[in-house]
């Protein structure tokens, strides 16, 4: 769905689950999400989903997402925490427990 969305021009949006501890910034936090505490769930399990993208927001361009893919051996979990290490929003030991990816064409 990355490299199909990606080819045809189109946006992603992602949701992460992971163990609350493994988040960098708390939920909300200027430097993870411009203080808006939008997408956070918390769950009973000690886990947070939180949402990277929208199609409101724009989303990420799927074809960059596709090539992180690829660099992670088609893997889109992995391509995930390397950019939530990357960019400073998970711990280097990050445990994705689930997520979820959105794709669209943008409209004309």
């Amino acid at each position: 769905m990355v490299h199909e969305t990606g080819q045809a021009g189109g946006r992603l949006a992602f949701t992460v689950r992971m163990k609350a501890n493994q988040y960098v910034y708390s939920a909300g936090s200027e430097q993870d999400s411009g203080g808006i505490r939008r997408g956070f769930v918390p769950r009973a399990d000690g886990t947070e989903e939180r949402t990277h993208g929208s199609a409101s927001t724009g989303g990420f361009d799927a074809a960059e997402w596709s090539q992180r893919v690829a660099d992670h051996h088609g893997d889109v979990t992995e391509a995930m925490r390397a950019w939530l290490v990357e960019t400073g929003r998970a711990v280097e030991d990050a445990d994705i427990a689930y997520l979820e990816v959105r794709g669209w064409i943008p409209e004309q």
